[in-house]
């Protein structure tokens, strides 16, 4: 399922949701595009006589994602197209629910992934390409580097879980 997410406020002109923010002189960039956030949502089952639970995805379990300025309703799994911001970039917050288990909710912050991109090619060289390439992005002007959000996954609890000898997660 892919969705947009929907301005909370009324008057929101082409998506930039923090317009308001902006104008009132908060340090927000104009709007830079969309990203996209994958929402999933997991049960950690434990079979009999097994040492170990595994994680198992749950499909159409019902969420709601929010962010300051916007929300989404989707089932899962879930891609959900949010406002980009870059650095200024909002947390977002999802609840899902489904029959039979209790609400999970799970958030993410935003990464920088110019940064994260750039240390990760670094490891390849060694402690001294780490270093190397560290010194140059912390020169950088974050304010230029993307931003993006990792996987957002939500862990979903039978109710009653607390009683069974697996327990909850």
């Amino acid at each position: 399922m892919s969705v947009n997410a929907l301005p909370t406020a009324k008057g929101v002109q082409y998506g930039d949701v923090l317009a308001p923010q902006r104008a009132a002189g908060q340090d927000i960039p104009s709007l830079k595009g969309q990203r996209v956030v994958t929402v999933r949502t997991y049960e950690d089952v434990r079979k009999k006589d097994a040492q170990f639970s595994t994680r198992e995805e749950m499909e159409g379990v019902d969420c709601a994602l929010e962010s300051e300025g916007y929300r989404a309703s989707v089932k899962t799994p879930a891609e959900i197209r949010v406002p980009d911001y870059g650095y200024a970039s909002r947390p977002v917050a999802v609840r899902c629910q489904s029959p039979g288990y209790r609400a999970g909710y799970a958030t993410v912050q935003p990464f920088d992934k110019t940064s994260s991109e750039r240390l990760g090619a670094a490891s390849n060289n060694g402690l001294a390409g780490v270093v190397v390439v560290a010194l140059i992005d912390a020169a950088t002007d974050k304010k230029k580097h993307e931003f993006s959000y990792p996987p957002v996954y939500v862990t979903m609890n039978r109710i009653g879980c607390e009683k069974e000898r697996s327990g909850c997660r």
